[in-house]
């Protein structure tokens, strides 16, 4: 499977087609892909594997640059370089750093060679913030008003505060904390609200921390991203889109975060102003039904990712789901209960050697942004 099988069941195609019809003539940037074939996790993408789900997904381009590699970046960061060159501008790379070798050599080497800005990970590189390093890769970003990327994601401790710091001090970097900035999104509010120069990517999976991101973050602060190969283009655009819309942002605005934005930062032009966010309000009420199949839809993804067959939360997602009520509410719960089901059949599959976890996550992803979703509508599809 392309972009190793993120991109799931093919049934799901209309469901991710159907918010792009909300938001016409889009001009996508994707803001975190990799490529490579070394890392420890065992997944590997090649730039064209990147380019070709990007087709499918109908979008335009994406910044990209290495994933993990133990024996250094500078052969990755060569091999980035010259997959951007050979894209007809396709692909934007990002020079990964570890800051902990001689960080200047290596970024400075970089720019003479093209890139357009940095990718740190204080997880798989194994080093803490703040950290010399760090600060110099940002000094050098601050003089060239490129993007640092930083993992903010799983696996590390908080790191919001040497971020922030560093958006004070080198206001003409502009920071990006990958993956919704979930080690520290309940805690940046207020600075995200004082520091134009500090951005989240949407890569990320988890309804409730996008909901946060969007209620609570400047939306021109808010830039869309996939995480390919880990994440599909093609989902992680519906995702967007579903959930800007789910919050009240208009088309303007959606338009900006696809892409927009991002394009204006990589070109190291003054980014947009696009006004305060708009406040968990936004949300309205609560719906308790849509909440339990959210919640066992969770439950059914963290179980998949670990290497799980989750049958039974799947199927308590299937009687969740299930309502006397005829409304637009119960039109969400059917299409999630209808996702529940693709699920449990892939749960089969995967029993039976023929599928594996990827099969299983996809719908259940789709049915836990439908649940958390409602303000959105039932999207018009069979699937």
């Amino acid at each position: 499977m392309p972009v190793s099988g993120a991109d799931g069941d093919p049934r799901l195609e209309p469901l991710y087609a159907s918010e792009r019809a909300t938001t016409a003539g889009l001009e996508w940037f994707d803001a975190h892909t990799h490529m490579g074939e070394n890392d420890p996790d065992g997944r590997s993408a090649t730039a064209q594997e990147i380019v070709d789900a990007l087709d499918r997904a109908g979008q335009q381009r994406a910044l990209i640059f290495a994933m993990h590699e133990p024996d250094g970046y500078q052969g990755p960061n060569d091999a980035v370089l010259a997959a951007c060159e050979a894209s007809a501008g396709r692909l934007v790379p990002l020079s990964r750093i570890d800051p902990r070798l001689d960080p200047i050599t290596e970024a400075e080497r970089c720019l003479a060679a093209g890139t357009r800005g940095f990718k740190l990970h204080p997880r798989s590189d194994a080093f803490p913030m703040p950290h010399p390093g760090v600060e110099q890769v940002v000094q050098i970003a601050h003089e060239q008003r490129m993007p640092v990327l930083f993992h903010a994601g799983r696996g590390i401790p908080h790191l919001g505060d040497a971020v922030v710091d560093y958006a004070r001090r080198y206001p003409d970097a502009r920071l990006i904390l990958a993956h919704a900035g979930i080690s520290d999104l309940g805690a940046l509010d207020a600075a995200a609200a004082e520091l134009p120069n500090l951005y989240f990517d949407t890569a990320w999976w988890m309804v409730a921390d996008q909901l946060q991101l969007y209620a609570s973050v400047p939306p021109g602060q808010i830039l869309h991203a996939s995480d390919a190969p880990y994440g599909s283009p093609a989902y992680a655009a519906w995702v967007t889109l579903r959930v800007a819309r789910a919050v009240g942002l208009p088309a303007e605005i959606r338009r900006e975060i696809a892409g927009g934005q991002l394009a204006r930062i990589v070109a190291g032009e003054d980014p947009a102003d696009l006004g305060p966010p708009p406040g968990e309000a936004a949300l309205g009420p609560r719906s308790i039904r849509l909440e339990r199949a959210a919640a066992y839809a969770t439950g059914a993804i963290m179980g998949a990712f670990r290497g799980l067959i989750p049958v039974e939360a799947l199927q308590l997602g299937v009687s969740a789901s299930l309502t006397t009520r005829r409304d637009a509410e119960a039109e969400i719960l059917a299409l999630v209960r209808r996702l529940f089901g693709l699920a449990l059949e892939a749960c089969a599959a995967c029993e039976a050697g023929e599928a594996t976890w990827p099969d299983v996550v996809a719908p259940a992803l789709a049915a836990l942004v439908l649940a958390g979703t409602p303000q959105a509508g039932a999207p018009q599809v069979a699937f």
